[in-house]
């Protein structure tokens, strides 16, 4: 094995992040998974929220942590006119920037988008907003609950019961727009490598559109053709239930099947030829899972997985959130590490969800506290003590 196949995929390759909060910082933590060397930019009179949200230790919260791994910390007042120096020089040396401002506003600290690739014709600058530069929406405030609410999943989240709409808790809006930039960041990338003159190039990723698409292939099935279908089937998602047993919960699809399987699961092999339900698949599924439900019921969790797995049927017991790490196929494949980090001590994370036969992934094991490396990034730039001195005592940088 080279060198090269022996490093990160992406050493060598170095991002400046001057996003906040989750969809920006979760882009580019996953690049720092791939071996990039991320700078990640703060106001040091305004830290990022989430080194205040949640559970902490050390003066760290986990919500940082999980997105900031493996990046080095400046933090810098992109609103003095220093700072802006600062920031577009580190601009002109990178080879990737993301930012998750209101469009517009990256300019007010002095990195905007067409002034930095005229200075860094290969720079790939990654824009992702709320709803995009242009619209009727474009400079409304957005967050990731108000895109699940716009984007049709909170609808379909509705209680078939009550018509209660709900939404996810978790944040996955922001998450998916994370992936959307990091494929539109590597894309870019690839494509430079291609160019001849090796020009970069700016990447828009709005919040609202990288949710539709990730939300319309199964989501707006029944809302995809224009007009009237000819043919009506059933949405699977409609199926989709919850079967308490007596000491949990289990799930299960039943039009996944085998349906002979299920019912012989349960100790009702008549329901295979019950014509309310022909081969499983038509008349009156729901009363099906209804009577389902009341004969998982009588079963404990485990009886209930090993009685589907014996007919082939796949389930799965409800894991609780403080269980989720001890899964057996979590362990035995080492899905979730753990080791003391710096500032924050013990922590459980994932390892990154891919294997590569000749790249290895980065497990970083450390996030920077607020301007950890303020000092060596400004050497970089080529500033010796005595100015990194005056731009502290400016008020321009902490750290």
């Amino acid at each position: 094995m080279n060198d090269i196949q022996a490093a990160p995929p992406l050493s060598g390759i170095r991002v400046l992040d001057v996003s906040s909060v989750l969809s920006g910082p979760m882009a580019a933590q996953l690049l720092a998974d791939l071996g990039a060397d991320v700078i990640k930019v703060e106001n040091p009179l305004a830290p990022d929220f989430t080194r205040g949200t949640g559970n902490g230790r050390g003066g760290m919260t986990a919500y940082f942590y999980n997105v900031n791994r493996g990046k080095r910390s400046l933090a810098i007042d992109g609103r003095h006119p220093e700072g802006q120096t600062v920031l577009r020089q580190l601009a002109d040396r990178a080879d990737v920037l993301i930012q998750n401002m209101r469009p517009g506003k990256a300019a007010k600290v002095g990195l905007d988008p067409d002034e930095c690739m005229a200075r860094n014709p290969s720079l790939v600058y990654a824009s992702i907003s709320g709803y995009g530069s242009t619209g009727p929406s474009a400079d409304e405030p957005v967050y990731d609950y108000v895109i699940q609410a716009v984007g049709g999943s909170v609808d379909l989240q509705r209680d078939p019961g009550t018509g209660r709409a709900e939404l996810a808790r978790h944040f996955p809006a922001d998450k998916i727009t994370s992936h959307a930039c990091v494929e539109a960041v590597l894309a870019a990338l690839f494509a430079r490598e291609r160019n001849a003159d090796r020009r970069g190039q700016h990447v828009e990723i709005s919040m609202h559109e990288a949710n539709l698409a990730f939300f319309w292939p199964d989501g707006m099935m029944q809302h995809t053709l224009v007009g009237q279908p000819t043919e009506e089937r059933f949405h699977p998602g409609e199926y989709y239930r919850v079967y308490p047993t007596s000491d949990g919960d289990i799930v299960l699809m039943p039009l996944m099947g085998p349906f002979a399987g299920i019912c012989n699961a349960v100790g009702h092999p008549e329901w295979i030829d019950d014509q309310r339900w022909p081969d499983g698949l038509g008349g009156d599924m729901h009363l099906f899972q209804d009577l389902l439900s009341e004969a998982i019921a009588e079963l404990s969790t485990d009886q209930a997985l090993a009685a589907f797995a014996a007919q082939d049927v796949p389930a799965g017991a409800v894991v609780p959130l403080a269980d989720v790490h001890a899964h057996p196929q979590a362990v035995a494949r080492g899905s979730i590490v753990e080791h003391d980090a710096p500032h924050i001590g013990p922590v459980r994370i994932p390892r990154p969800p891919w294997q590569m036969a000749a790249s290895p992934a980065v497990e970083h094991g450390d996030a920077p506290v607020l301007g950890e490396h303020t000092t060596e990034i400004l050497g970089e730039l080529g500033l010796d003590q005595g100015a990194i001195q005056a731009l502290r005592l400016a008020g321009v940088v902490t750290g």
